[in-house]
């Protein structure tokens, strides 16, 4: 997070946060402001989870079962894509960020 700044009696913070972990934020600002405070969430993209295993554990996610949004990649070679599937995907990438 940013410093806060302080406009005319209004502190303003801004940052980063895991949705995982500012879900129930709005209303603990509500709480602490005794309901003055304004909370403006922002979709900021999607980034490396801090706690990935508390969250799948919590939502009792199944990759496996996922048919909709499932843990496979897509490799391409030679012009066309192929899947890999989630397990394999470690031992065919060749190219790294």
């Amino acid at each position: 997070f940013e410093d806060p700044v302080n406009n005319e009696g209004k502190v303003i913070i801004i940052g980063r946060g895991p949705v995982s972990t500012f879900m129930d934020y709005t209303m603990e600002i509500a709480a602490f402001t005794r309901g003055k405070g304004i909370v403006n969430l922002i979709y900021d993209g999607y980034d490396v989870c801090h706690n990935s295993d508390e969250v799948i554990k919590r939502r009792d996610y199944n990759k496996n079962a996922d048919i909709e949004y499932t843990s496979n990649s897509v490799f391409c070679s030679h012009g066309s894509g192929y899947i890999v599937e989630w397990q394999d995907s470690d031992q065919k990438m060749h190219c790294f960020k």
